[in-house]
C-alpha cells in the first residue's frame, strides 16, 4: 500500500509524539475492530482525514460538534453500516498528546451487532467554544461527511461527557 492509498497516514502532525499517537489511536481502532468482529460483529474501521469542533457560530447553519471527514474509499463501508444500524449506544477512548486529543468512537447498534469505529484528533483549544451549546442542549453531535461536503449522517450523543477533553471533564 502507498502513503497516498493510506489513510492512517492522512494525518500530518508536526511533532514526532503527535505523528505517533496519531498512528498508535488508528492501531488501536484497527484492534477494536478486530475484537468486535472476533465476537460476531459486522465492524468498519474509519481512519478519519480530519476532525473539526465546531460551534454554533462557526458556520451558516445551527451545528455543533464533531465535524469528520471520512475519505472516498471508506465512504461505502461507512455508509452501509450507518444505514443498516440504529446507534442508540457508544464507546469512547481518548488519549492526550501536546494538547491534541486522539479519539476513537464506537458507534453500537447492539441489537443488530453492528459496530462503526471512528478515528480522529483534534486540538483541545477548539473545544471551548462549543461548549456553551453542549450545556444548553445537553447533548453533543458527529456529523460525518465527504471532502466535498456530502453529509453521511449524523449522531446525537446525550451522554456527551465521555467524548470531551480531560481538561473539561467535571
Amino acid at each position: 500500500m502507498t502513503k497516498a492509498e493510506d489513510d492512517s497516514l492522512g494525518m500530518r502532525r508536526t511533532s514526532g509524539a503527535t505523528k505517533q499517537a496519531w498512528k498508535q489511536t488508528n492501531e488501536d481502532m484497527q484492534a477494536m475492530a478486530k475484537g468486535r468482529r472476533d465476537d460476531g460483529w459486522d465492524a468498519v474501521a474509519i481512519p478519519t482525514v480530519h476532525t473539526s469542533v465546531i460551534s454554533r457560530d462557526s458556520g451558516d447553519d445551527d451545528r455543533f460538534g464533531f465535524i469528520y471527514v471520512v475519505p472516498n474509499n471508506h465512504a461505502d463501508a461507512f455508509t452501509d453500516a450507518f444505514e443498516r444500524g440504529t446507534f442508540t449506544t457508544y464507546e469512547a477512548y481518548q488519549n492526550e498528546v501536546n494538547n491534541v486529543t486522539f479519539l476513537v468512537t464506537e458507534l453500537l447498534d447492539p441489537d443488530a451487532k453492528i459496530a462503526i469505529l471512528v478515528a480522529g484528533s483534534y486540538e483541545e483549544r477548539f473545544f471551548q467554544p462549543v461548549m456553551p451549546a453542549i450545556l444548553d442542549e445537553q447533548a453533543l453531535y458527529s456529523h460525518f461527511k465527504l471532502l466535498n461536503g456530502d453529509v453521511l449522517g449524523t449522531i446525537r450523543h446525550d451522554e456527551y461527557e465521555p467524548l470531551l477533553p480531560d481538561s473539561l471533564k467535571q
